[in-house]
């Protein structure tokens, strides 16, 4: 539903307005041939375009409003030609607008915000948290993984009117990066994952990467609360030495006794899990369309947050049950010559690498298995020992064979030799589609059904390995795209 006229935007942003100062606004675009009519267009300068090339473009397209740097538009005369019934709004930066405008929206919507960081988990722990507060309250979380200075902002400048509680997953490559999402979000409730060694190659230590995770919590007001994982360690250490109220949650309570504490995890389905939950006196059964312990300990973050604001135990569990995901993460088809996919493709790095091998021995049980695992990034100087562990793990977990996708992956191929993975059951290939004839030379004369893990980095696209293998014919496919 509209709420802010262009008018009421020029003078939020303190810019120059053009054209019709009463069109009404609804929602936030960064790129023109998504506009839908009523939103705001910010024309935002990138490395391949130009969004000032493509304000024309939003307004045919739907949008009511564009938004464009005073000092570039002229170089784009027919922006300047505003149609009627639309308005064109000139500022210092369309950046730093949608900054300022996400701001605005925060504040007029006065739902509570929940921030989620973490080396692991982000995604999925964000679309458990909005699981579980669903059922109570009117929920809004980022798309996808919208988690940087844009997708943020965008994120909250979407967010309907009746939103109660803004899930806001965020991201980071650098230190202050979480600080100025949050000086936007202004979030009520902290959460972090794990505090692990993704971004070392950026940020160059351990400690440098818990001081940018932990921007999060120094952001919260004094009255805010930390959901922190119990399992751990420097969570639980700057945990303990910070000021906000605390809540821990975990398996074990390795470094720090959790409130929410889940136990009893069985096998369900072919790739969920169930698992007890207590918090105090109140106990709960979840039946998790996930598995592995690692999304168990989403899980109980999620649960964990729920009951900071007033969620039964029982009822974050239904919604668990529920649970839909973000694409790419742990879904399950039905594979080549008969294998079962486990196509985990999202992103990667060490430990989650080895969770994600763990789940493949699990579900496989006596049946084969086969590991296509892509490149790693942004491990810096931890990179070899990073994918060796990674190989090493596999070999221990007695995977039956492997297929290494990229240079960087074939320190892999070296950990599980080096540990006792036979050299006939080690291959290294340098793109997709070699990794692809591979796989069918080994599912070929595999038993079946062999089980089959996909993995590596985003920039690696190993969903194109998934498409490669994915089974081809008219038959039905049981779970293809799906959590069963």
């Amino acid at each position: 539903m509209p709420v802010w006229t262009s008018e009421e935007v020029a003078r939020i942003l303190e810019g120059e307005l053009k054209g019709d100062g009463r069109v009404q606004t609804a929602g936030c675009v960064l790129d023109s041939r998504q506009a839908k009519a009523g939103e705001i267009f910010f024309a935002l300068p990138g490395e391949k375009a130009d969004g000032h090339k493509f304000i024309k473009a939003a307004w045919n397209n739907g949008a009511n409003v564009a938004v464009a740097a005073k000092s570039r538009v002229g170089e784009f005369p027919e922006a300047l030609d505003v149609p009627p019934g639309k308005a064109l709004l000139l500022v210092h930066s369309p950046f730093e607008a949608l900054r300022a405008l996400a701001r605005a929206w925060r504040q007029f919507l006065g739902a509570k915000v929940i921030g989620i960081t973490g080396s692991n988990g982000k995604t999925t722990t964000k679309d458990m948290v909005a699981a579980v507060l669903e059922q109570r309250y009117r929920v809004f979380k980022n798309s996808g993984n919208h988690n940087n200075e844009l997708g943020l902002p965008l994120t909250v400048l979407n967010a309907p009117e009746d939103t109660e509680i803004l899930v806001l997953e965020m991201g980071m490559r650098g230190l202050g990066e979480i600080k100025a999402l949050c000086e936007i979000a202004q979030p009520d409730t902290g959460v972090i994952t794990n505090i692990g060694s993704t971004h070392l190659e950026l940020l160059g230590t351990q400690e440098r990467i818990a001081q940018a995770k932990w921007e999060l919590i120094d952001s919260l007001p004094p009255h805010g609360t930390a959901v922190l994982n119990a399992e751990d360690s420097w969570s639980a250490t700057k945990g303990n030495n910070d000021p906000h109220s605390r809540l821990f949650y975990g398996l074990e309570g390795k470094y720090e006794n959790p409130e929410v504490r889940g136990y009893g995890l069985k096998p369900w389905g072919s790739l969920g899990t169930s698992f007890k939950v207590r918090m105090g006196e109140e106990e709960a059964k979840v039946f998790l369309p996930l598995p592995g312990g690692h999304n168990v300990l989403d899980a109980l973050a999620a649960l964990a947050v729920g009951t900071v604001y007033g969620v039964r135990l029982q009822d974050g569990c239904h919604g668990l049950k529920e649970l839909k995901l973000s694409k790419l993460r742990l879904e399950v088809h039905e594979g080549f010559a008969g294998s079962v996919l486990i196509s985990d493709v999202y992103n990667a790095n060490p430990v989650s690498m080895q969770a994600s091998l763990r789940v493949l021995k699990e579900r496989a049980q006596d049946n084969d298995t086969l590991a296509i695992l892509g490149e790693m990034y942004e491990l810096g100087a931890e990179s070899e020992h990073g994918h060796r562990s990674v190989g090493e793990t596999l070999a221990a977990l007695g995977v039956s064979e492997l297929i290494t996708v990229g240079a960087l992956a074939e320190d892999i191929a070296r950990g599980a030799l080096a540990v006792g993975l036979s050299p006939e059951r080690v291959h290294t290939c340098v793109t997709r589609e070699e990794g692809v004839a591979l796989a069918k030379d080994v599912l070929n004369r595999r038993r079946q059904p062999t089980w089959v893990l996909i993995k590596g980095s985003r920039g690696m696209k190993m969903e194109e390995v998934t498409a490669g293998l994915k089974h081809v014919s008219g038959n039905p496919r049981v779970g293809e795209g799906r959590i069963i």
